[in-house]
């Protein structure tokens, strides 16, 4: 499947409230572009973490604003972990929990849910976190949506008219004229910066 039918079909699972289906589609996208990006990376898990690793800039301010995504590592257990150190960064997680279950046509392990908080307050992200566990905004839906369409290597990709992503309360960044340009959204995040916040664990973190 192309990327920009990914991209359509993650949005439209998105408005019609099934983020376990958007969130496959939109990990679909990454997958296809990483693909594209990276062609001699050895392995799914290698490309698909290393695509979300090197846009970090888009997919934290898009999808986990106020989190410092280099260095956070988060305490659950994922298989085959990439992130420096050994523990699972969010890329780790993404990759070994939510790609892979809904790759996989398995549901997802109990405290693992999408929370559906983008069609509330513009700035408020939440985010649940204990031992083992990790609820995720489905703001992340719409942050991997961005790492594709920005992605130059996916230039001459389309959606139909009038798909779009936002960011803060001003920016309505249509997908069709936003496909490649990755450079520029830094430009975009900087009208409405967060604290960059290194979450840490400590005994909470559990084995890999």
């Amino acid at each position: 499947m192309k990327v920009g039918k990914s991209v359509q079909k993650a949005i439209d699972e998105w408005e019609a409230g099934d983020l376990d289906s958007a969130m496959l589609h939109a990990c679909n996208a990454v997958d296809g572009t990483a693909k594209k990006l990276y062609p001699g990376e050895p392995g799914n898990n290698a490309r698909f973490t290393r695509l979300l690793r090197d846009n970090y800039e888009i997919l934290g301010p898009m999808g986990m604003p106020g989190i410092n995504l280099v260095e956070t590592r988060f305490p659950v257990k994922v298989a085959r972990p990439k992130a420096v150190g050994g523990k699972p960064d969010l890329a780790d997680v993404i990759y070994g929990v939510h790609r892979c279950c809904h790759g996989h046509g398995e549901d997802l392990p109990d405290g693992f849910e999408l929370l559906p908080d983008t069609r509330g307050a513009v700035r408020r992200t939440t985010i649940y976190i204990e031992k083992g566990k990790i609820r995720l905004s489905d703001r992340t839906i719409f942050g991997l949506i961005g790492v594709a369409v920005f992605c130059p290597v996916n230039v001459g990709q389309s959606v139909p008219d009038g798909y779009h992503l936002t960011f803060g309360a001003t920016h309505k960044l249509m997908i069709n004229d936003w496909w490649g340009r990755a450079a520029e959204f830094p430009a975009i995040a900087a009208t409405d910066p967060v604290p960059s916040v290194t979450l840490d664990f400590g005994e909470r973190m559990v084995d890999v």
